[in-house]
């Protein structure tokens, strides 16, 4: 819903969220700034009672006895009493800190008695007279929860006592808890701001980053819905393109090749027909045998086109179990085919594509070492099959041109045994499907090692 208000370039979207976290955090710092003042105006009052207090007592200590009641009228206001008395007040317990801070602003030492609480007036004692003048309704009231009530006497120089209730403000801590609550407040109310645009940028990218890993995989996936901003969108849209572009080119060229292939069949019949009238002889000989291997080349071109075009539905199955089930059907064969492989691991994959490609290397292994032997191991990040045997092998220069259509491992290139060098081309093919690889290499030990990589 928001979304539909936000601009269409992320460098704008950007600049708007950056511009209204600025603008969050003048506001809730004009506010800190609101409450800051507040208090420090206040210390600054309070600091000013005891100033003035202090003040007074210089005064009454030098202005003439018949002034007194003037000075103490003059000196009165709403956060500071006083009242002169022949008696001391003794409150119940001192305050050593604020007497010193008083007696400090003094010209001269006198004796001077205060106490320091925080509660509310009205539950103060009342000084010995029965009178306290700190009680009276105003700011008292409703500032002793936070603030020091400071009541006490101080002996003037006369030896009477001058009584007196005011306020001394707390000085605040340099973090206090309403500056960590701001803190906290502006930076989470950013840090939400800027998740819900990274995720609204990045969520399309990381769909366009899974159906890319999947396509790898030769599935056929419907298109990417294109959303986000302009620059994501665009994105996305030539993803699309590419991905119709490439399924396109693929079903060209294999429907080319099986097209191809096909049509031969017909020129390639009525040379053999032909050649069947012609007389006894090797050079009929040679003719047909030339004209059965392009027929055997044909029928695996074919083969090969089907195997790369062909998909089966994905799901889950027991790698350990088709593999064992390989390997015994090779074994009732009679072949030289061991698994050495146990436990259970599923694995989602095209369980028919993925035999076939195992297959392949397992005739592979028994075509040139005459037995094979299949092992699973798997890791956090990748599953491998590997099927070994103890032949020959393959020169290491050789090792990626076996992987190529129609090149056999043998340099005589014999045909005889219907095998045209497509098994390890298909099966390369269905791993990549898989999105995984298939390696050989040569056992230190004899022997090659063919080793199917699947990702996790």
């Amino acid at each position: 819903m928001i979304s539909r208000w936000l601009p269409r370039h992320i460098s704008t979207q950007l600049l708007l969220i950056t511009l209204c976290g600025l603008v969050l955090v003048q506001l809730l710092s004009l506010q800190v700034y609101r409450l800051e003042r507040s208090d420090t105006l206040s210390l600054v009052s309070s600091r000013h009672a005891m100033l003035q207090l202090a003040a007074v007592v210089n005064l009454l200590n030098t202005a003439p006895p018949g002034q007194s009641e003037q000075i103490l009228r003059a000196s009165r206001s709403e956060t500071l009493m006083l009242r002169l008395k022949t008696t001391a007040w003794t409150p119940p317990q001192r305050d050593p800190l604020f007497e010193a801070r008083l007696t400090r602003l003094l010209d001269v030492p006198t004796d001077i008695r205060i106490s320091a609480e925080l509660l509310d007036p009205s539950q103060l004692p009342p000084p010995p007279d029965g009178h306290a003048p700190w009680m009276e309704r105003g700011r008292g009231r409703m500032m002793a929860l936070r603030d020091a009530r400071l009541y006490g006497s101080i002996q003037l120089a006369n030896g009477q006592w001058l009584l007196f209730s005011t306020f001394q403000d707390k000085e605040p801590p340099a973090w206090s808890p309403r500056h960590l609550l701001s803190l906290m407040l502006v930076g989470g109310l950013i840090g939400l701001l800027l998740i819900w645009l990274i995720r609204r940028i990045t969520r399309p990218l990381k769909q366009l980053a899974r159906q890319a890993e999947q396509f790898g995989r030769g599935e056929r996936l419907p298109p990417l819905t294109e959303s986000g901003p302009d620059e994501v969108r665009e994105t996305l849209a030539a993803f699309n393109r590419m991905q119709s572009r490439l399924d396109r080119f693929v079903q060209d060229r294999t429907q080319m090749l099986a097209a191809i292939s096909h049509d031969l069949r017909t020129p390639l019949t009525s040379l053999q027909l032909r050649c069947e009238f012609l007389p006894e002889g090797e050079d009929r000989q040679r003719m047909l045998q030339t004209l059965g291997q392009m027929e055997q080349m044909i029928r695996a071109t074919l083969h090969f086109a089907q195997e790369d075009q062909q998909q089966t539905p994905r799901r889950d199955v027991d790698l350990v179990s088709l593999l064992h089930s390989l390997c015994d059907d090779y074994e009732d064969a009679g072949q030289a085919v061991s698994c050495q492989t146990e436990g259970k691991l599923v694995y989602t994959c095209h369980p028919e594509s993925l035999r076939r490609a195992v297959q392949n290397l397992v005739d592979n292994a028994l075509k040139y070492a005459g037995s094979a032997e299949v092992r699973l191991a798997s890791s956090d990040r990748s599953i491998q099959i590997r099927v070994q045997d103890d032949g020959p092998g393959i020169p290491e220069d050789q090792l990626e041109q076996v992987f190529k259509p129609f090149v056999r491992g043998d340099t005589a290139r014999n045909t005889e045994d219907g095998s045209m060098g497509l098994g390890l081309s298909i099966a390369r093919t269905l791993v990549h499907q898989h999105g995984g690889e298939l390696q050989l290499r040569n056992r230190a030990e004899g022997g090659l090692e063919a080793c199917l990589h699947l990702p996790r």
